[in-house]
């Protein structure tokens, strides 16, 4: 069984009745992890398989950047990868769109990291590469790993259009890859949309789950001051 998380930021004690009462769960979470240690997903992972990419709260405090790349937890990130997860091939894009790197369909600034570096002064150099915040802006180079590559799924952190706040790019990404259904969070809105394109289109909410088909197991509010930043 395959599940699919909306933004967890930093609470996961929603997860659990789902986890706990089935076996041989995966459980994919879309993005804004906002941990501050890895403690909890080492206590969710007793009970389910976890996978996730990451969203732009992942990188807003050193804690929470250290939680997932500085552990054994960054080889679970879907980030540019496909895996075939309980036989689905699902395919990863973590991360947003900043108008310092790329904002489409404007022209990008910089390809790739390495290109932001060495056109950037060295106090904006943060561990030998891009500054912390930047660690989860998607470059064109991030669209250019996956963009030749086949998969049932993909999960992203931003939306596609036809989101009024979504990205072409996102759609053109997945008729490439030939996908049969895009799941992504952010917006912590629960909407499944009503389109002509050749794929479902799945927004799982704020600490929210849906099913492998995009059925909607546990839907959330948020009801706190700050959304997204």
């Amino acid at each position: 069984m395959i599940l699919y998380a909306g933004d967890p930021h930093g609470n996961y004690d929603h997860l659990y009745p789902f986890v706990q009462q089935n076996e041989k769960v995966a459980l994919i979470i879309l993005g804004d992890l906002q941990l501050s240690s890895p403690d909890a997903l080492d206590k969710l992972a007793q009970y389910c398989d976890i996978w996730f990419i990451h969203g732009n709260h992942d990188s807003k405090t050193v804690a929470a950047f250290e939680a997932i790349w500085g552990t054994q937890w960054k080889t679970r990130n879907l980030h540019n990868r496909i895996e075939n997860i309980q036989g689905t091939r699902i395919a990863g894009l973590g991360g947003v769109f900043r108008g310092q790197i790329w904002m489409p369909p404007n022209r990008p600034m910089f390809f790739d990291p390495i290109h932001y570096c060495q056109y950037s002064p060295q106090e904006k150099i943060w561990h030998g590469g891009v500054p912390l915040r930047h660690r989860t802006s998607i470059f064109p180079s991030d669209i250019e790993v996956l963009e030749n590559k086949q998969a049932d799924v993909l999960i992203c952190h931003e939306a596609p259009k036809p989101h009024p706040m979504g990205f072409q790019v996102i759609n053109d990404l997945a008729r490439k890859m030939g996908v049969k259904h895009i799941f992504h969070g952010h917006h912590h809105d629960n909407y499944i949309y009503r389109t002509q394109y050749p794929y479902k289109i799945t927004n799982v909410g704020f600490r929210s789950l849906t099913d492998a088909e995009g059925n909607y197991l546990l839907k959330n509010i948020d009801d706190r001051e700050e959304h997204w930043s």
